[in-house]
């Protein structure tokens, strides 16, 4: 039996036959579109040569990650999204088909579209069709996680947290911290093949890591988004790690950081945490002082009943 088929004696409203269709169309090309968005990075990173890294290695920017460490969070990433896949086929709790199809919808497919057209545009080094693609994906993908405030991780729902919420984090948190950063300095053309170009752009890497990095961190502690702040530190790692070089043949010409990248790349990732722990100290001390309004709150009620009563004693004697 299928997640939306009804029991003998159940009678289907309108409303959840409407429901029942949008979780089908969803069984269908979510899946669909993870298939065509790995096969897609597959192809391009392992089959075509120059592939994916080689590009990279080909291009070398500032913003460029370390290959391994990337290569290891996608890897993860497409794992939780074969995970998506299969808790959207089995699924049978109404609050996580809620999640599903209200939270998500049919945008997580868009998404694993537009990444498969980036791999392609990439590989064929066409990289601003490539950056703008990784815009739309942003954008599309930044929705997703709006509407997923609504329905937020809970213990209660560890499958929920682990397969729904954490791969639409560490999909956006790549593409807005990382990708689309690293791919714009490609297409502007600032490669740092030699030294003088590295001192070129360093206050532009710097710029941009601190950006993306603030907005992060801030969104990340006022919303108290564990998942996001593991994800960008995580990140920063990637861009700490990795060595560029300026002849993609030769170990010995990778190139140092320059130090004020370094230095941001450093407080950035102090940064996250402490937004973090800021966060959730926030709320609590919030919740404390509701807590003790409510406490006030009552115990005025009560002196004031004692009052009225005492009143009307004193009115009937």
């Amino acid at each position: 039996m299928s997640s939306y088929d009804a029991t003998p004696d159940e009678i289907i409203t309108p409303s959840q036959f409407k429901e029942s269709m949008k979780l089908v169309r969803l069984q269908i090309a979510i899946p669909i579109s993870v298939l065509v968005a790995m096969g897609a990075n597959i192809v391009c990173a392992l089959a075509i040569k120059p592939g994916l890294s080689g590009i990279n290695a080909l291009f070398p920017t500032l913003l460029s990650p370390n290959a391994t460490m990337v290569g290891i969070y996608w890897a993860l990433l497409y794992l939780l999204q074969v995970g998506f896949c299969l808790v959207l086929l089995l699924v049978r709790k109404d609050v996580t088909k809620e999640t599903l199809i209200n939270g998500v919808g049919l945008r997580f497919a868009i998404s694993n579209w537009l990444q498969a057209t980036w791999a392609v545009f990439f590989t064929l080094q066409f990289f601003w069709g490539a950056e703008i693609v990784l815009l739309l994906n942003v954008l599309l993908l930044l929705s997703i996680h709006i509407t997923l405030l609504y329905y937020p991780v809970t213990l209660k729902r560890p499958i929920d947290a682990v397969f729904i919420h954490a791969p639409m984090t560490m999909f956006l948190a790549i593409l807005f911290q990382l990708d689309w950063l690293h791919n714009g300095f490609v297409a502007l053309g600032w490669f740092i093949k030699e030294e003088t170009a590295r001192e070129k752009y360093t206050w532009q890497a710097v710029g941009a890591v601190a950006a993306v990095n603030i907005i992060a961190a801030v969104w990340a502690g006022i919303k108290r988004l564990y998942l996001l702040t593991a994800a960008s530190i995580y990140l920063l790692f990637t861009l700490l790690f990795s060595s560029p070089r300026s002849n993609p043949t030769l170990p010995t010409t990778a190139l140092p950081k320059p130090t004020p990248l370094l230095v941001t790349l450093i407080i950035c990732l102090v940064l996250h945490p402490i937004a973090l722990v800021a966060g959730v100290a926030w709320q609590r001390t919030r919740e404390r002082e509701g807590r003790i309004r409510l406490e006030e709150e009552v115990e005025r009620a009560e002196r004031d009943e004692i009052e009225a009563e005492r009143e009307a004693r004193v009115r009937r004697g």
